[in-house]
């Protein structure tokens, strides 16, 4: 008798595995890539050295599968952004305004794209550059797509500037004690300005982005 998986089965293994995923990703936020090991990610899941050792080879490769996840959520959330805002350059400052927001309402997430997943090992390291490299492509293309109204040249550079602002800029944010934190709209408007005004736009576009600031990031 050959034996097949049943739906209800590859849910059910498909559910443990989120659980663990979603726990490195908690204790990863919260203590860092050396400091944290199998057994804390186990213990924070409620699940199995077992359980863990059969989705995921080693810390190493739960932390690569964190970071994939990381980089699908981003991308849903930049396209959800996108999608919500008029063409042009008002997409451009929905998509940085909505990437700051995140970051800021997640600061463990922040801080493994920005701090953790750097300089690691060269699998690792690889991933974290496609990633950001995914993101420059799409911050590239709506670049170009801005022509002739405006010609940015060295679309590749500014690209990366556009995402080094964001990144920079909510890092700083995160790292002032919370009761020293100017509001995080305030803070992704004033990215989105300076970037705007960095291909020669007016500032003035960022109030497009007002529809995004239905939830705000608590404090």
């Amino acid at each position: 008798m050959v034996y097949r998986a049943t739906a209800k089965m590859a849910d059910r293994k498909a559910a443990r595995r989120r659980k663990l995923l979603d726990s490195a990703t908690r204790v990863f936020g919260q203590h860092g890539y050396h400091a944290t090991t199998v057994p804390m990610i186990v213990a924070n899941s409620e699940s199995s050295t077992g359980s863990f050792y059969f989705y995921f080879r080693s810390k190493e490769d739960v932390f690569a599968a964190v970071i994939e996840d990381l980089g699908k959520e981003i991308a849903e959330v930049l396209t959800e952004a996108i999608s919500r805002t008029a063409t042009g350059l008002p997409q451009m400052v929905a998509a940085v305004t909505r990437l700051f927001l995140f970051l800021a309402d997640n600061p463990g997430k922040a801080r493994i794209l920005i701090v953790e997943s750097s300089g690691l090992s060269p699998r690792l390291e690889h991933m974290r550059r496609q990633i950001v490299a995914s993101h420059t492509r799409s911050v590239e293309q709506a670049l170009g797509s801005l022509a002739p109204l405006v010609i940015v040249p060295e679309r590749s550079v500014a690209a990366r500037c556009w995402l080094g602002a964001v990144y920079e800029s909510a890092y700083h944010w995160l790292e002032l004690p919370s009761e020293h934190r100017p509001h995080a709209e305030s803070i992704a408007r004033a990215v989105a300005a300076f970037v705007i005004r960095g291909i020669g736009a007016s500032p003035e576009l960022v109030t497009h982005a007002a529809p995004l600031m239905d939830n705000p990031v608590r404090q």
